[in-house]
């Protein structure tokens, strides 16, 4: 386990501790009990962790870091090794699908949704937030040049179309018209907070009409 690994591990329990986690699920209205639920990106576990005190029918966690899927072994529920758009689920299996802060590392943004949708059942909900344009402006005064490099990797992407850099920056409106075309109708939209008039996190939640991704 790194450095890195610890920090967020530690910033995720005191926001498990805060209630913040429970309270972003209030905010989207996600509604765990008696449902098949999957988390993709469940990191240190703390939706989880509040999953699973509100008794789904499945509750079934994914991430790509080993690290992190051998702490959330505490939750107590399966737990898989993969990454977006490749999940090893059946069409139309869940009635709930979280992904959260995992829009940035994802090679290609449609296809990532793209899967999301297929493992979705008609009438299910797709949960899932990601970094706006104004997120690195809150941490330029640190002097680092990962803030930089978000907006680097941003433009090579919207160039090119591939991420040949990881950890890039969304337009939450260009989000939801991806959703709209693949039958994931957006009916909840906001944002954490704002930078200089800029989206520095945003939040969207959506239903999945009958048909085809």
């Amino acid at each position: 386990m790194t450095n890195w690994h610890r920090a967020y591990i530690q910033n995720a329990q005191r926001e498990l501790a805060r209630g913040t986690t429970r309270k972003q699920s209030h905010a989207l209205n996600l509604k765990a009990a008696g449902k098949k639920v999957l988390d993709v990106g469940c990191g240190a576990g703390n939706l989880l962790t509040v999953f699973a005190n509100d008794s789904p029918e499945l509750l079934i966690g994914v991430d790509v870091d080993a690290v992190f899927l051998a702490h959330c072994k505490q939750v107590g529920v399966p737990l898989f090794q993969a990454a977006l758009p490749h999940l090893p689920f059946a069409d139309e299996t869940f009635d709930l699908v979280t992904c959260f802060l995992v829009m940035p590392h994802v090679p290609d943004d449609t296809e990532a949704l793209k899967a999301l949708a297929r493992i979705l059942k008609p009438g299910g909900t797709l949960a899932i937030s990601g970094h706006g344009m104004g997120f690195p402006l809150g941490h330029l005064k640190r002097l680092k040049p990962k803030p930089l490099l978000m907006y680097l990797a941003t433009l090579i992407y919207s160039i090119t179309g591939r991420k040949w850099m990881r950890n890039t920056l969304q337009n939450d409106k260009q989000m939801c018209d991806i959703l709209k075309g693949i039958g994931v109708v957006p009916e909840m939209q906001f944002c954490t907070k704002k930078t200089l008039g800029c989206v520095s996190t945003y939040w969207i939640r959506g239903t999945k009409i009958t048909g085809r991704t």
